[in-house]
């Protein structure tokens, strides 16, 4: 009888470590590994050396750039850019303005070749809807373009004409209420 008690106990102990390490299993933060991106959403990027990456001028608070390998197709007088094929980076604080550092805060994908979780720019909503809430996302349907949604980060894929992105994107809050 004592011993089916310390059995009854211990089972009760590890399933309990299984449900709450469960839970805190956060599958979206995590990197997906089915892709080729050099960053994912709110990596730390503050000892990575830019330089060899093109950027993107003209955000205010915070930096984007076209992953490696990738540049604008061309650039005009007035900073408009023609983006091919390609990954774009957005680096902010994280995960307040006021927070300082530099995280990666939002991620565009242009490139079909790029996968997030088997996902590309060039799948279906359907498929897309089945993936992430398989993930235990929940998903928005917002006509040309369906959100998967799981705690502070989004991931969506949309699809103009003859234009689709996927991206990532995480919260960023403005607790001090900073303007840029």
């Amino acid at each position: 009888m004592k011993v089916k008690r310390i059995l009854l106990s211990l089972l009760l102990f590890i399933s309990s470590i299984f449900v709450f390490t469960g839970c805190a299993n956060d599958k979206i933060l995590a990197k997906p590994e089915d892709t080729t991106l050099e960053f994912w959403i709110a990596q730390d990027v503050s000892n990575v050396d830019f330089s060899e990456y093109y950027p993107i001028i003209g955000m205010f608070g915070g930096s984007q750039y076209y992953g490696k390998g990738y540049e604008p197709i061309s650039v005009d007088d007035e900073q408009v850019y023609i983006h091919p094929p390609c990954v774009i980076y957005t680096i902010t604080a994280y995960p307040d303005y006021a927070d300082g550092g530099q995280f990666v805060t939002g991620i565009k994908i242009t490139d079909p070749q790029i996968s997030i979780y088997g996902i590309t720019c060039n799948s279906t909503l359907q498929d897309f809807d089945k993936t992430f809430e398989n993930l235990g996302c929940t998903i928005q349907d917002i006509g040309s373009s369906h959100v998967a949604t799981y705690k502070k980060v989004k991931i969506a894929l949309s699809s103009y004409n003859d234009s689709k992105t996927l991206t990532v994107c995480v919260e960023v809050t403005n607790n001090y209420g900073i303007v840029f």
